[in-house]
C-alpha cells in the first residue's frame, strides 16, 4: 500500500498541475516594437507630428502599459523647435478576445513641470510599419 498511496498522490498532483497549466493563458502579449511606435506617431497626425528622435520604451507594471519617450517635430513649421513627449500606450483586450496596443496619450512638460500639454484622451490603434515589397494591408 505504501507505493500505491504515493503513486495515487503523484498522479493527483500531476493531474492538478496539468489542469492549472491549461488554465494559464498560452498566448503571449503582442510586443510593442519601436517601428510600430514610430509608425503610429508619424501617421496619426502627419501634418503636425513626426518623430525626430526615439529615446526608448519603458514598461509599466505587468507590461500592459508602456511609455515611449520621443522627440517630436512639426514638419509644417520649420521655426518650431522639437519637443520631448511621453507617448502612453495601453494593451487592451478587444471583444473578440485578441489583444491590441493603443496610443492613449501624448503629453509633454515643455511649459514647465507644473503644466502638462498635449493629448491625453486618444484611442489610436498601433499600426505596424509597412514592409518594403510586402503585400498591402487587408482592405486596401
Amino acid at each position: 500500500m505504501g507505493l500505491s498511496g504515493w503513486g495515487n498522490r503523484a498522479a493527483a498532483l500531476l493531474l492538478v498541475g496539468c489542469l492549472l497549466g491549461c488554465a494559464v493563458p498560452s498566448s503571449v502579449n503582442p510586443p510593442l516594437t519601436t517601428a510600430a511606435v514610430q509608425n503610429t506617431l508619424d501617421s496619426w497626425n502627419p501634418n503636425y507630428c513626426k518623430v525626430a528622435e526615439f529615446y526608448g520604451l519603458h514598461k509599466e507594471g505587468e507590461g500592459h502599459s508602456q511609455v515611449a519617450y520621443v522627440l517630436l517635430a512639426n514638419p509644417s513649421d520649420k521655426a518650431q523647435k522639437p519637443v520631448v513627449y511621453a507617448a502612453q500606450f495601453q494593451l487592451l483586450a478587444l471583444p473578440d478576445g485578441q489583444q491590441r496596443w493603443f496610443l492613449i496619450g501624448l503629453v509633454t512638460h515643455s511649459a514647465g513641470l507644473s503644466r502638462r500639454q498635449g493629448w491625453d484622451n486618444l484611442m489610436i490603434p498601433v499600426k505596424e510599419a509597412a514592409m518594403a515589397g510586402g503585400s498591402p494591408a487587408p482592405g486596401k
